[in-house]
């Protein structure tokens, strides 16, 4: 098992995912907007209060990544993020027929690769 990926250890790339978490949580909670017009879902106002909740949700387990100080912690961290990126890929397929193909093929990568990236650096020796 590695120790480092591009000379980043364990810890680093936890909290560099967890500050990405956290960015596109804030994005999703200050500029819904952008974030929904990005995976092609309709702006209504339910829609814009969606997906400020799903930002707070973002910006919440990011703070266990960023917030993580033992090997324990972040390895918690980490599995909360790959499960709630698996959920919410099940999700987007479960709900493919109402949302669109662009739209659930967006939102089924982006939640498989974070969540993979999540794992992947769990995996590693800390």
């Amino acid at each position: 098992m590695a120790t480092t990926v591009a000379g980043m250890s364990k810890q680093q790339l936890a909290r560099a995912l967890g500050a990405t978490g956290a960015a596109f949580g804030l994005l999703s909670v200050v500029a819904p907007r952008a974030v929904a017009g990005a995976y092609g879902v309709p702006v209504t106002p339910a829609g814009l209060q969606l997906q400020r909740l799903f930002g707070s949700r973002a910006l919440a387990v990011a703070g266990l990544a960023l917030t993580a100080r033992t090997d324990e912690e972040v390895d918690r961290g980490l599995a909360a993020v790959a499960a709630m990126n698996a959920i919410d890929a099940v999700t987007a397929l479960a709900a493919a027929k109402g949302a669109g193909r662009p739209t659930t093929l967006r939102a089924v990568v982006s939640s498989a690769a974070y969540g993979a990236a999540a794992l992947a650096v769990r995996s590693m020796k800390g």
